[in-house]
């Protein structure tokens, strides 16, 4: 499965629902609740300039402890991705307002310490957008590594 942004928080549960789905590419989607999510994003407020003023630390500060604007029931793709042994890889720009990236990152490294075939590619110079028509890196990445996977799941299908 390929998805962009929200799709952070619907290709885990479709993945952990399918055991068809032999692997994920996730395109600046979150790693973090629904509601840390709007959170930060009411805390960058659209502002392209935000990392010029912000620190990681205030937008962590921020993310974790603001008070919700909405209540609804909260969607964790952390719930599902704990149950994947799929191989995942997230593109993320590290210039993004709309999700805190060093944050999903750090989830990322807990996921990839515990065993989880996650990896992820951070774009110094890229926001939420990750695939343009200027900018064709992560793009590439992400069609070689599906190429990849997918050779190694034919080859691991052939042997057995």
């Amino acid at each position: 499965m390929v998805g962009f942004s929200q799709a952070g928080w619907i290709i885990p549960i479709a993945a952990s629902k399918n055991p068809q789905i032999e692997f994920m590419v996730l395109f600046s989607c979150p790693t973090i609740t629904t509601l840390e999510q709007l959170r930060f994003q009411f805390y960058t407020n659209g502002n392209n300039k935000f990392w010029e003023n912000h620190t990681e630390s205030d937008a962590l500060e921020h993310t974790k402890n603001d008070p919700d604007r909405y209540q609804f029931t909260t969607t964790d793709p952390k719930n599902y991705l704990n149950t994947l042994s799929i191989a995942g890889l997230w593109l993320f720009g590290e210039k993004d307002i709309q999700i805190p990236v060093k944050l999903c990152i750090e989830q990322l490294n807990t996921f990839k310490i515990q065993g989880k075939p996650f990896e992820y590619t951070l774009f110094s110079t890229l926001g939420h957008n990750t695939s343009s028509d200027n900018i064709t890196a992560p793009v590439d990445i992400s069609i070689q590594w599906i190429k990849q996977k997918a050779l190694n799941i034919k080859k691991s299908k052939k042997s057995k």
